[in-house]
């Protein structure tokens, strides 16, 4: 009895040692790493190949090429994922016959039998999981000139080194919906910013279909909070760039923001790249009350408590208004950039975290002097920036006024917001994080500019969300 009891202790032990399904996950990741290295290798040479006497047949730039069957599918031309639970129009899935095939009919649109040099591939690789409602599954966009072939790691040893399971000759490919909820956005050499991708809306909790989530770890206000469950190996999840869908908010700090942006390939938007888009935001007239720039004040978004929530964006850009109790005024909730691309709620609705960055450089979490403001000493008040006095002028460990400030001496009245400073500045408070934008129910304070310096990269709070640049 004492033997077979010391037997089935050791078993215990050495079972909870090697974590099989851990040990498990992490094969399957191994495979997945060599297949995109394997996809990567066959892809360039069918493009190199093909080059040299015409042009590459990369596919459908609209499309993204999903590696799962699709049982409805009986003919080489595929099917458009629905069965599976794929919204329809934006997804390619080639039937159980064929989608391993090689010739362009399977789930990759490449022709890669037709290299001269040999077919690199007998049949195409698929992920070792492969179904929809995993999350687990190969995909393929392409620009009709750069391509991209990504997947999911699971397991807790390739989590953080997401961006090594994806190929191609161009990272930043999204595919899927169009523009897949992100936005380009042009640079700025006044904020070190070169023409970037950033969320056109907050980051929601999707089931990675293209669906937002609405009821993920809700909060007893109802908003996405603290979303642990929102990643891959939850049923597919992750943060995503959609309308209709609950803003994550009351994140544990901004070091999960950074890792939910990291895991899709991104990271948490920097303050210049805030910046590059509320400049040039400001300077369109349509997104001025009065139709020109200066004109009136610049349309401040969700900011009056009514309805005392975060409200999800709308899909058609041309209801700004969404949501909203009341219609019209300056509580417009789209901004429009000088390229056409709309961009939401970036003058109110939830608080936006974003990293410290000098030149778009860096991301700096030191403690940093703040400038001063008039009011009641040993207290925070909010002041219009071009009230602040005592700005620092060292950028690389403080903010400038010129990194922050609306252009123009403009203030609230003109819609830019506001900024909330320690009475006397200095380096006292132990700030080193920035909120920008506005919550729901600040009012007037709210402002494509308005920024709050009471933060620490530590806090969380159920009206702060963030989104992701790329």
């Amino acid at each position: 009895m004492v033997v077979i009891a010391i037997i089935a202790i050791l078993s215990v032990v050495v079972v909870l040692t090697l974590n099989p399904t851990q040990k498990l996950q992490e094969s399957r990741d191994a495979n997945r790493l060599s297949d995109m290295q394997t996809l990567q290798s066959a892809i360039s040479l069918y493009v190199t190949d093909t080059s040299m006497s015409g042009t590459p047949n990369l596919g459908s730039s609209t499309l993204t090429y999903l590696s799962l069957p699709d049982p409805t599918a009986t003919t080489p031309a595929g099917s458009n994922c629905s069965s599976l639970g794929f919204p329809a129009g934006y997804f390619h899935c080639a039937g159980p016959n064929f989608y391993k095939k090689t010739d362009g009919t399977g789930w990759l649109p490449v022709n890669l039998a037709s290299t001269t040099s040999g077919n690199p591939l007998g049949s195409l690789p698929i992920d070792p999981t492969n179904n929809a409602s995993s999350g687990l599954y190969y995909s393929y966009a392409t620009d009709g000139t750069t391509w991209k072939v990504g997947s999911i790691p699971e397991s807790t040893k390739y989590a953080s080194a997401i961006t090594s399971f994806s190929a191609g000759s161009n990272q930043n490919l999204l595919g899927g919906f169009p523009n897949n909820g992100w936005i380009s956005v042009p640079g700025n050499s006044t904020f070190g910013t070169q023409a970037f991708s950033v969320m056109k809306y907050d980051a929601v909790c999707s089931d990675g279909k293209g669906n937002a989530s609405v009821g993920v770890n809700l909060d007893y206000n109802g908003y996405n909070n603290n979303t642990s469950s929102c990643t891959p190996t939850n049923g597919g999840r992750q943060i995503a760039s959609l309308p209709g869908g609950n803003v994550i908010v009351d994140i544990a700090e901004q070091p999960t923001a950074k890792a939910y942006c990291n895991s899709i390939g991104a990271h948490l938007l920097t303050n210049d790249e805030y910046m590059t888009i509320a400049m040039n935001a400001v300077n369109v007239g349509s997104n001025w009350s009065g139709g020109s720039v200066g004109s009136g004040s610049v349309f401040s978004g969700h900011n009056d408590g009514q309805p005392n929530t975060s409200l999800p964006a709308d899909a058609n850009d041309a209801n700004g208004y969404s949501g909203e109790t009341n219609q019209g005024g300056t509580q417009r909730r789209t901004l429009t950039l000088s390229n056409g691309n709309v961009i939401w709620d970036m003058a109110g609705n939830v608080w936006q975290e974003v990293q410290r960055s000098n030149m778009n450089v860096g991301d700096n979490q030191s403690t940093m002097a703040v400038p001063s403001v008039t009011g009641t000493a040993g207290n925070w008040v909010w002041s219009e920036f071009a009230n602040a006095s005592v700005w620092p002028t060292d950028p690389s460990t403080a903010l400038t006024a010129s990194q922050v400030s609306p252009p123009n001496g403009w203030t609230s009245s003109k819609g830019m917001g506001q900024l909330y400073s320690w009475v006397g500045g200095g380096t006292s408070q132990g700030t080193n994080a920035f909120l920008r934008s506005g919550p729901w129910n600040y009012g007037g304070i709210d402002g494509v500019f308005t920024l709050y310096l009471n933060w620490y990269t530590g806090n969380t709070n159920f009206i702060v969300g963030f989104r992701c640049a790329r």
